[in-house]
């Protein structure tokens, strides 16, 4: 049990761990100092931004150009595809790049996608559960390189009991949420990868839902290869996410009260004060008063609330209150009311 435990730990906290890579790109040394700079600066805003066509945009083009200047740190690596160069960037002049120019940025509170995969060939239809798995190992390097946190299941028996190959295929939500609660996802992907024989040769097709608290989407993909294809679909996961949940920043900041629950000592405050502040779009937070239950704190907030609390509920630490109601997760679909005079929050140890 104990094994099992730490196997479910490793996977979540695998997903969490990206945000602190989110600005440091690697790319070919095999190249002059300009072009991997360039690399680099492409790589990070690519990750960032929620809009894919993002490097056709007029500004961020010229700023191309000068990508030396939003080098902060390099070291020359080795890599299996040989040597390389990892580049930390600038997150706070690309950040002021974004206000600027009013682009929309996914930030580093990512929602985890638990993934379900299923392959269709001449032998039937299974899960695929290898780790090494050619597919599988597609999907995670194309997530390592977009940074979106996946979740991949046991498939042990508690896995198998729950859900089979054809309530993943036929989208058995019911069946498929059960078996998905154990892992606590933010969100659950079904994947569903098929080949078909034509004049032109082997074809393979993958469908793809999403489910977000209960409202699912489907997508479709195709193509020959059936790797590129897995890494295809990753990179449509990570443009829907980031439409979903990226933010924009408001020419001018708002005041925002909170009141927060939880925080019992100074120690507990100095937690709180460096969650809030590591959230984008929040400037200086202030505390206004502290009595034994509640701390009431004031921040400045340079994004919309509704995005802010959005991402609110991707963090681990707080839970938004309902009026009198008992703690509650913030909906990542329903609204929040922007007139609320007072956001109440629970703050719990990480």
């Amino acid at each position: 049990m104990l094994t099992l435990l730490c196997g479910l730990a490793l996977l979540v906290q695998s997903g969490q761990v990206v945000a602190s890579s989110l600005y440091t790109a690697e790319v070919s040394a095999d190249q002059s100092r300009q072009q991997w700079q360039r690399d680099a600066f492409d790589q990070v805003i690519r990750r960032i931004a929620a809009d894919p066509d993002v490097l056709s945009h007029p500004v961020v083009q010229q700023e191309r150009q000068r990508a030396n200047t939003y080098v902060k740190q390099f070291e020359a690596i080795r890599t299996e595809q040989g040597p390389a160069v990892r580049v930390l960037m600038d997150q706070q002049k690309i950040q002021q790049l974004f206000r600027e120019q009013q682009l929309l940025i996914w930030a580093s509170r990512r929602p985890q996608s638990l993934v379900w995969l299923v392959q269709q060939d001449a032998q039937g239809r299974q899960f695929v559960s290898q780790r090494q798995h050619a597919l599988v190992v597609a999907m995670q390097q194309r997530a390592q390189q977009r940074m979106i946190p996946l979740i991949w299941p046991l498939y042990d028996m508690e896995d198998l009991l729950s859900v089979t190959e054809t309530d993943v295929w036929a989208g058995f939500w019911q069946q498929i949420r059960s078996a998905s609660n154990r892992y606590q996802p933010d969100l659950v992907v079904t994947v569903q990868l098929s080949e078909q024989q034509s004049e032109a040769g082997v074809q393979h097709q993958l469908f793809w839902q999403l489910d977000q608290q209960g409202r699912v989407d489907r997508f479709e993909l195709a193509g020959q290869e059936p790797e590129q294809l897995a890494a295809d679909f990753i990179d449509a996961l990570a443009d829907e996410l980031a439409q979903r949940f990226s933010v924009r920043y408001l020419t001018e900041s708002e005041s925002l009260a909170l009141m927060v629950t939880g925080a019992s000592d100074w120690a507990d405050w100095v937690r709180l004060q460096r969650v809030l502040g590591s959230f984008p779009g929040v400037g200086q937070v202030d505390l206004v008063k502290r009595t034994a239950d509640w701390v009431q704190l004031r921040l400045q907030l340079s994004i919309p609330l509704q995005e802010w609390l959005q991402l609110v509920a991707l963090e681990p630490t707080l839970s938004l209150l309902a009026g009198s109601e008992a703690s509650r997760p913030v909906s990542l679909l329903a609204p929040v009311s922007q007139s609320a005079d007072v956001i109440q929050l629970r703050f719990e140890r990480p």
